[in-house]
């Protein structure tokens, strides 16, 4: 095909009268769109006089033609167009039938790039495809802007100028993005086996056949143990405070909910450590030591640190804080459901002899218990009334208990994928950055090539 030419040996582009009567000497039209031909009559695409198509039929200039198409043979009758055919079918069949359906295999964007292109409203979509197309589209343009923003968030770090600046940029990738090198999943994986010990640590130094009596005959932690936990300790300390040194935006890490749960983690180790050798001598020690005691409950804080390592882990916290209204919504329908069934139980069982529900508030926890399905059995009802109240407490409880679930999950959900969709767009980013990286360090060192060589040309003369 030849651009623009009458004839297949001419090189000149056509006068208006060429191409007005090529226009009116036929009644069908041949559309090429990429490679796949299509045979149409000029009176249906007359049909739509303000699309692409129907611009073509009177278009009488070569200009006009070559803004409309690519390319053009008017003794072949043939248009080309320089796009993807998939979905051009569905746009025909609307110039035909008048009736623009969605394509289900393709993507929403580029179907909607392809409207734009052949002039197709959206809008012609028929009632059957617009809410799939719009509910699609939407959730596309979605996700696209959820994964921007977080991508924009990880490339606004400002570690400085200087050499101290380029330390703390591969300080923090080191500490904080496991998946930028093997050195750095390799110091993911030392941290998680340090929380695994130091919980492993604590479990078994509550164990009295571990433990060991002091000078008072009082049981103290293992010797043995405490070495490990201490090493833990100064291993958990030393990562805080280097992604401290090493963070762009020292207050958003101080504030960070990871962070905290790091600083929470260390905190009562230390503190209790303080309490006991500064009053040792004294006689508090034994209120100290009860103290202490609260601080080391505060401890096993540190299995959370295990979330920044687990996206799950993540997504739990994201949904109870995303989800806040809805389990204030349970909370409350929980409290007046206790309330009311309690009373009702009060007033069903207080005049049998050696009953257990004294009182309203005694009776909170059995219905506490019935509402949420636990039913310990240390309290239950032996009347005939008081047993049909409690099985209306237990289908109420479950009708209560389920009706926030679902938006519970689906926050969940939400967040996840959100997570998943974010680490796949680094790696993405992070293979099309590869190749490029690679070629301007080979065209660096082809031009330090270039640039030396008459230097050893001149030292070999």
């Amino acid at each position: 095909m030849l651009r623009g030419c009458p004839l297949a040996g001419s090189a000149t582009p056509p006068s208006v009268q060429q191409i007005e009567r090529a226009m009116a000497e036929h009644r069908r039209v041949l559309l090429n769109v990429g490679g796949v031909k299509h045979e149409v009559l000029w009176s249906t695409i007359e049909r739509m006089p303000h699309t692409r198509l129907g611009k073509l039929r009177v278009a009488s200039s070569h200009d006009e033609l070559m803004a409309l198409c690519d390319d053009y043979e008017l003794s072949e009758r043939e248009f080309f167009f320089d796009r993807h055919p998939r979905s051009f079918a569905s746009v025909l069949n609307f110039y035909r039938t008048g009736k623009l359906h969605l394509v289900e295999d393709m993507c929403v964007l580029s179907f909607h790039d392809d409207l734009e292109y052949w002039g197709v409203n959206e809008l012609y979509l028929e009632a059957c495809c617009q809410q799939r197309y719009h509910q699609r589209k939407e959730m596309v343009l979605e996700e696209m802007r959820k994964e921007a923003e977080g991508l924009r968030e990880r490339t606004t770090e400002d570690f400085g100028t200087g050499c101290c600046g380029e330390l703390r940029s591969k300080a923090w990738d080191l500490l904080e993005k496991p998946q930028t090198s093997r050195a750095a999943r390799l110091l993911a994986v030392v941290s998680i086996l340090f929380i695994l010990l130091s919980t492993v640590a604590l479990t078994l130094n509550t164990l009295p056949v571990l433990q060991s009596l002091d000078a008072e005959g009082h049981l103290v932690d293992n010797p043995h143990l405490e070495l490990v936990e201490a090493a833990c300790i100064c291993w958990f300390t030393l990562e805080y405070l280097l992604r401290f040194w090493a963070s762009p935006n020292k207050w958003k890490f101080f504030k960070s909910s990871l962070n905290v749960i790091d600083l929470v983690a260390i905190l009562p180790y230390f503190i209790s450590l303080g309490l006991v050798e500064s009053n040792r001598s004294t006689k508090q020690f034994q209120n100290v030591r009860r103290v202490v005691q609260i601080f080391r409950v505060l401890r096993i804080l540190r299995v959370l640190k295990l979330a920044r390592h687990s996206t799950g882990l993540q997504s739990l916290g994201y949904t109870l804080r995303r989800s806040y209204k809805e389990l204030g919504l349970l909370m409350m329908f929980l409290a007046i459901g206790i309330l009311m069934f309690s009373s009702l139980a009060y007033f069903a069982e207080k005049d049998r002899e050696g009953t257990k529900f004294t009182s309203i508030p005694e009776t909170f926890w059995w219905a506490s218990i019935t509402m949420t399905t636990v039913g310990y059995g240390d309290i239950y009802p032996e009347t005939l009334l008081g047993k049909i109240v409690g099985s209306v407490c237990c289908i109420c409880g479950v009708l209560v208990i389920a009706l926030p679930i679902p938006i519970i999950v689906n926050n969940f959900a939400e967040y996840y994928k959100d997570q998943m969709r974010l680490e796949k767009a680094l790696k993405r980013r992070e293979a099309l950055e590869r190749p490029s990286a690679a070629a301007a360090s080979c065209r660096s060192t082809r031009s330090t090539c270039a640039t030396r060589s008459p230097r050893a040309r001149r030292g070999a003369q």
